[in-house]
């Protein structure tokens, strides 16, 4: 009897962090890098200028406005000095990839469309972002209608989709190496 308590509880152990490093996992509120939304052609990140600078500006220089669409979300984003992309791998060993924004001191973003929730298909009936800010803190702030502006300072790290935590824009200070 006492044998067959201590194997179950040999067994027990290893499930229950088993399920709590799987729970933890799916709760995760920040970007996952192991992740991917499913994909969808008419969300492939875009960017409307060309994703290289001409020349090498230096710091003082002021940077292009980029517009910058996945799905329905559409920001503009001022003082891009470049714009390249990153890829990972999920969980299911496929790659996806994400726009990252290279941006001046001073730069901003502007919201021109949210996507947000459907009111029509929520149990409150009221819409909710789809998408977050991530902030360098660990916290977020919400993309929704009537949103400010925010300056893009090392404390903003990217643009992801709440439901999946996945990056879709990633933004990055210049930093002058000369």
């Amino acid at each position: 009897m006492n044998n067959s308590k201590q194997m179950l509880r040999a067994m027990v152990i290893p499930m229950t962090i088993t399920m709590l490093m799987l729970l933890v996992g799916c709760n995760s509120s920040v970007p996952a890098e192991s992740m991917n939304p499913s994909s969808n052609s008419s969300s492939t990140p875009t960017s409307t200028l060309p994703q290289t600078p001409s020349q090498i500006p230096n710091s003082t220089q002021n940077g292009v406005t980029k517009t910058f669409t996945y799905g329905g979300l559409k920001l503009e984003v001022t003082n891009v000095y470049e714009v390249r992309s990153e890829s990972m791998i999920d969980d299911g060993g496929n790659p996806w990839e994400y726009s990252v924004f290279v941006c001046y001191p001073g730069a901003s973003v502007t919201v021109l469309t949210t996507d947000m929730s459907d009111a029509n298909i929520t149990a409150d009936g009221k819409s909710h972002a789809n998408w977050g800010v991530l902030l360098a803190s660990g916290g977020r702030k919400d993309i929704v209608d009537d949103m400010n502006s925010f300056d893009v300072t090392p404390e903003i790290l990217g643009i992801y989709n709440l439901e999946s935590s996945i990056y879709v824009l990633k933004l990055e200070m210049y930093k002058n190496d000369n």
